[in-house]
């Protein structure tokens, strides 16, 4: 995910937590209700906007071959990290993309 993509999502989620604490805080104070699907809903939300600030798992492929990981916030963040602790004279980064088993066990096939 890009930082322009977590940067928008962030302001979308953040928004729906604000207008569902409203909601919440109006019905409650007019009704004295649970509100319970509001608060699962809010709780989703507030899920999602701290899971875009969580450092993830990115692959690195080399040119010539290999391959290596890096844990970034977004897209960028790894490709920079990456080049910056990776591309010397004898390495050069190719790519990087988020990490997923299938990838993982598929890089670590290539040791046996």
């Amino acid at each position: 995910m890009t930082n322009k993509e977590i940067k928008t999502l962030t302001a979308f989620y953040t928004k729906r937590i604000e207008s569902l604490d409203f909601a919440i805080d109006t019905i409650n104070s007019s009704f004295d209700c649970g509100c319970t699907e509001l608060m699962n809903m809010r709780r989703e939300y507030q899920f999602k906007l701290d899971a875009l600030s969580d450092s993830k798992e990115y692959m690195i492929t080399f040119k010539g071959g290999g391959w290596n990981t890096i844990q970034a916030y977004s897209d960028e963040d790894a490709l920079y990290k990456a080049k910056t602790k990776y591309d010397g004279e004898h390495t050069k980064v190719q790519k990087v993309y988020l990490s997923t088993p299938d990838a993982k066990e598929a890089a670590m096939n290539l040791f046996h």
